[in-house]
């Protein structure tokens, strides 16, 4: 008879070949993955050479206005509480079951949260325009660009080649900044402390203003952040970086250390800036 191990436990096994026993209690995980990785090694670039066998990142990037498809599927016995920064979700499936009305139009609900449970899935479609943020992401003012918001019928600028493609046109030349540091002034919502004396993150352009000129607009004298500092280009890229995440907080660290683990960025770049899509 082959004997079979559990923990400090042993106990008879009657078959030849040997029996799996695995003990499953307790269970205490302390590693969190999106695509196989945690963060911030979410934040490499996809098929970076140190992940062979988790090719993608968790950093997806977006235009103002295109429609995101995701697709969230929960793995392991736990429920991830996931939460989409910037917009709510709208889910349009449940384990590839599409969720319609009795006249057979998409009727899922907007979620703040796209909460799986082990083994399920969703669809859903994430888009981000600012609308509603009441002042004018892309730094507009009076004397200083030229370019305008003709509204469509939904209220949008509807030309794909000017640089504020999909701008919410009511919002248009409204300022963000009371007394600014930088170029943009007029009597805003807010006050922006002096960039001078930021603490700046890797994706931070020096502005809180969107798109290619952004800096130029907003920036003030002293180049913010140093040159060579930032990942992205504040002169092509200057987007917005939005936390996706986890909403159980222990699974945003890894061994109890943050940030770690359910923990990614999602990059919302002007329409100016190309999308490689093509991996």
């Amino acid at each position: 008879m082959v004997q079979s191990k559990i923990g400090n436990a042993t106990q008879g096994c009657t078959k030849a070949t040997g029996c799996l026993q695995i003990n499953t209690e307790p269970y205490h995980p302390v590693y969190y993955l999106i695509n196989g990785r945690s963060m911030p090694d979410l934040a490499d670039t996809n098929y970076a050479p140190q992940y062979p066998v988790q090719p993608y990142n968790g950093n997806p990037h977006m235009h103002p206005g295109e429609l995101v498809l995701l697709r969230v599927i929960g793995q392991g016995r736990l429920q991830h509480p996931f939460h989409e920064h910037a917009n709510h979700v709208r889910l349009l499936a449940r384990d590839g079951n599409m969720l319609v009305n009795t006249n057979n139009k998409l009727a899922g609900p907007l979620l703040f949260t796209t909460t799986t449970n082990p083994g399920q899935t969703m669809d859903g479609i994430f888009q981000w325009t600012a609308k509603g943020l009441n002042w004018d992401v892309y730094a507009h003012y009076d004397g200083g660009t030229t370019d305008t918001c003709t509204p469509d019928a939904d209220g949008y600028h509807n030309v794909p080649t000017d640089p504020n493609f999909f701008e919410w046109c009511v919002d248009h030349k409204k300022p963000l900044e009371s007394k600014p540091f930088g170029s943009v002034g007029a009597a805003g919502p807010v006050t922006l402390p002096d960039p001078n004396i930021f603490a700046l993150g890797a994706w931070y352009s020096g502005t809180p203003y969107f798109g290619p000129d952004a800096t130029a607009r907003a920036g003030g004298p002293t180049p913010i952040p140093p040159f060579g500092t930032i990942a992205n280009d504040p002169g092509s890229e200057a987007g917005f970086a939005f936390m996706w995440h986890s909403h159980n907080e222990r699974e945003i660290t890894t061994n109890n250390i943050f940030p770690g683990g359910m923990m990614m960025m999602m990059l919302v770049d002007p329409w100016v800036f190309p999308i490689n899509e093509s991996n």
